[in-house]
């Protein structure tokens, strides 16, 4: 079973970087030890980020100069987009999110042991610290757990695969930090609503939960 990794996070923070910089095929990025300092994060977790992105043409790391923009097309950079194609792409998945996660919930609420309710209370509770914190990718880290918990306990494994493509997308998809922390704020309130639907059994309070939070994030982003 795949998980969410920090290299994931930093692949998308530097993808977000291309996108809000609006960076050109063939510029150059900051450095490894830049990238290091600005995310504070390990070598090894920065390498492994920077793999995938290079795998995905999103960059391109050329030995003793640096790294740079590829000039490969990829559907995940939005540098060469107006910001309204990329919202319309935004709310477009979030549509087809919708009709995944609601299906997830309703089994994870009829699934999910108290074992599994406590990992996504966990991960919340991380949430509130890393944004107390003004730290952005461990925001994104815990609420990523926090939702891919809940595809988990649903043990519908083809569920949690499609997810974990659709909040790649989400992630790297942001304009500026401002947006994503809006984003973030804004539905915080509604994840726990829905994770205490969950435990009570309460499938449809726990969907009434879940459109909220899909609703108050759409309207983040229509706001863009």
């Amino acid at each position: 079973m795949k998980r969410l990794y920090l290299s994931d996070t930093v692949a998308g923070e530097i993808g977000a970087y291309i996108a809000e910089h609006q960076l050109a095929a063939g510029e150059r990025l900051p450095s490894v030890a830049e990238w290091m300092q600005r995310l504070q994060v390990g070598r090894s977790t920065l390498r492994e980020g920077l793999k995938r992105l290079e795998a995905e043409g999103v960059i391109q790391i050329v030995n003793g100069k640096g790294i740079y923009v590829s000039d490969q097309q990829t559907f995940r950079v939005f540098s060469r987009l107006h910001v309204t194609d990329a919202r319309r792409h935004l709310l477009e998945m979030l549509d087809v999110r919708f009709v995944l996660e609601e299906k997830a919930i309703r089994l994870t609420t009829l699934n999910a042991s108290e074992a599994e309710f406590d990992e996504m209370a966990k991960h919340l509770s991380d949430y509130q610290v890393a944004r107390a914190a003004d730290d952005f990718l461990r925001v994104h880290e815990a609420d990523s757990a926090f939702h891919l918990a809940i595809y988990r306990a649903s043990h519908n494994q083809v569920l949690v695969e499609l997810i974990r493509l659709i909040h790649s997308e989400l992630y790297v998809s942001w304009q500026t930090t401002q947006d994503r922390n809006q984003v973030f704020d804004a539905s915080f309130p509604h994840h726990l609503t829905l994770l205490a639907a969950m435990r009570q059994r309460d499938a449809d309070a726990a969907v009434v939960a879940f459109s909220e939070l899909m609703a108050s994030t759409q309207r983040t982003i229509e706001k863009m």
